[in-house]
């Protein structure tokens, strides 16, 4: 009994430390790309680099989404 306790604890708190992974990340990439889309002088390497980071983050996000809806199904089950 206890050790479900403990499991059910541990991932409860899986979920919410991915969806805070997941939004701060979305949040970076936000603010990444609209760095991007502010005119100013800037070379085409900054810019394909903001845009790769921008990228990258939000499929690490969504990653970390996913990741908490599948923990979300297996703590429902």
């Amino acid at each position: 009994m206890m050790e479900y306790k403990k499991q059910i604890k541990k991932l409860n708190n899986k979920i919410k430390d991915f969806t805070n992974f997941g939004y701060i990340l979305l949040v970076l990439s936000v603010f990444l790309y609209i760095g991007i889309i502010i005119p100013e002088e800037r070379s085409p390497f900054q810019i394909y680099l903001m845009m790769g980071s921008t990228l990258i983050l939000l499929c690490l996000s969504f990653t970390f989404f996913f990741l908490a809806m599948k923990y979300k199904k297996q703590f429902e089950e």
